[in-house]
């Protein structure tokens, strides 16, 4: 086939870096970009792995492949090769005078050999990124982990204890929140009066500015704003006589609390 002659198949457009870069911005989906030419050998073994990640992931993720090839080559190889491997993905062809620029844009880590494959989550924050052939199964796993991580919505809300232990009372400590705080918190989950809790505890420290750090997430402002509330019933019922406590000290005595944030929440893989 001559180079003037038109090759059948997926139709490939020409973009320039300006255009590039508005390709790099995600619809509110993930976006997955493959860059990749004819004459590139690894590039040309891994595309029947992309075109089974379009199949399967249609929909969910937004997908589309850049070519390197020459401006020549846009009606012709590119889309024949395209068409041979039965690739439906929206096509286009990288010419720029800047190629350096363009490289940079699309990763500070890539220098512009092929191919290049680049996963960015929905809000447009580089996901993963392969230079060299992809690996289907890890592709795959990394497609997942994206689409675990949604936005938590407008609507969710937290609130975050930081606790210093005092005098070295950790023991104290610990068995007071696995005995109290824990329980009320497991009851709240049954009642739905909050969407769910987390205690992080810090390596032991003398000179950590905090010890633990105890997370409480609300599906709503409004549970957020009535969470004394709604615990008040539930700590009268579990504990009536006051919270269980280890070797007879009083709260104040084995912990303190140093800040407590309360807010909204925007992004997270929170299920």
């Amino acid at each position: 086939m001559s180079p003037a002659q038109t090759a059948p198949g997926p139709r490939v457009t020409r973009v320039d870096i300006n255009g590039l870069s508005k390709l790099m911005k995600p619809n509110g989906k993930p976006l997955l970009i493959n860059f990749w030419a004819t004459w590139c050998d690894p590039c040309r073994e891994e595309f029947p792995d992309l075109v089974k990640i379009d199949s399967e992931y249609r929909g969910k993720i937004d997908f589309i492949t850049v070519s390197l090839d020459d401006l020549a080559d846009i009606d012709t190889f590119v889309p024949k090769f395209l068409s041979e491997v039965k690739a439906t993905m929206p096509a286009y062809l990288l010419k720029t005078d800047d190629e350096t620029a363009a490289i940079k844009m699309v990763s500070s880590d890539w220098a512009g050999n092929l191919p290049m494959t680049v996963l960015f989550d929905a809000n447009g924050k580089p996901a993963y990124q392969r230079n060299g052939k992809v690996r289907y199964p890890i592709l795959v796993a990394e497609i997942e982990k994206v689409l675990a991580s949604k936005p938590l919505g407008d609507e969710m809300y937290v609130t975050i204890d930081y606790v210093k232990i005092k005098d070295g009372r950790r023991d104290e400590a610990l068995y007071f929140y696995e005995n109290n705080w824990t329980l009320y918190r497991d009851e709240a989950l049954k009642r739905g009066v909050i969407h769910s809790y987390q205690i992080l505890e810090s390596v032991p420290s003398t000179t950590a500015p905090f010890d633990i750090i105890l997370i409480t997430w609300y599906k709503n402002e409004e549970q957020h704003i009535n969470s004394e509330k709604n615990f008040e019933p539930i700590l009268k019922e579990l504990r009536p006589n006051g919270p269980k406590l280890k070797n007879g000290l009083g709260i104040d005595e084995f912990r303190q609390s140093l800040y407590v944030f309360r807010g909204k929440a925007r992004f997270g893989s929170i299920k």
